[in-house]
């Protein structure tokens, strides 16, 4: 069952997917009373906060998983995990700076 779960791909998956749910969690959790998420969304647009909450949902959803993994010795799903956040700071940096 180890050597299933111990792979690139599904850590790259689980690395892109984390960022993404943890952000909808934040909404649910704290702004799904006030607002529906297409103005939860348009909120961030406007206020232009959109790249800071990626890149907050990016490092803290996926540093847990990388650590889990780590921790558990499923050292290549941690590797597919440290390529999606790398991935993601790669898109964080050429949004915000725009290169």
């Amino acid at each position: 069952m180890k050597s299933k779960i111990n792979s690139t791909i599904l850590g790259l998956i689980i690395g892109i997917l984390v960022p993404i749910l943890s952000i909808l969690l934040v909404y649910a959790v704290k702004f799904q009373a006030d607002m529906s998420l297409k103005a939860f969304i348009d909120s961030m647009l406007v206020h232009r906060i959109y790249i800071k909450v990626v890149a907050l949902g990016v490092y803290f959803g996926n540093i847990v998983f990388f650590f889990l993994f780590i921790k558990t010795d499923l050292l290549k799903a941690a590797r597919g995990v440290l390529l999606a956040t790398i991935l993601y700071s790669l898109a964080i940096m050429i949004f915000r700076f725009g290169m």
